[in-house]
């Protein structure tokens, strides 16, 4: 995977978390799979972890979805030079990943 350029998402993504902890409301779209079905997936909770985490609230942010501290880390890496060019990731390692993230928001939103 090449990531030799993301350096300007990252700069979007560590702004945009930055601001959006100093709107009033909160923002963000709604999850299309927990909207119809109630399940949320693996990815909600990210705008609320990624808007705790521009607040300072590592708390906050963990609880909703740990896999924005992940994210977050990615980008401030990228942001110094800090990451690699290329990565190899492997399946074994994402499924899981995802898995896990997915295992916590269901029992986060109380779905199991």
């Amino acid at each position: 995977m090449d990531l030799s350029n993301l350096r300007v998402p990252a700069v979007g993504l560590v702004a945009g978390s930055v601001v959006l902890a100093h709107l009033p409301s909160a923002v963000g779209l709604p999850c299309p799979l927990r909207t119809l079905t109630g399940i949320p997936c693996p990815f909600c909770g990210l705008t609320t972890s990624l808007r705790g985490l521009g607040a300072g609230q590592i708390g906050r942010a963990f609880s909703a979805a740990p896999l924005g501290l992940l994210v977050m880390l990615a980008a401030v890496l990228a942001l110094i030079g800090k990451l690699p060019a290329r990565v190899t990731l492997s399946y074994w390692i994402i499924a899981p990943l995802l898995c896990a993230e997915w295992i916590f928001e269901l029992f986060r939103f109380h779905t199991i």
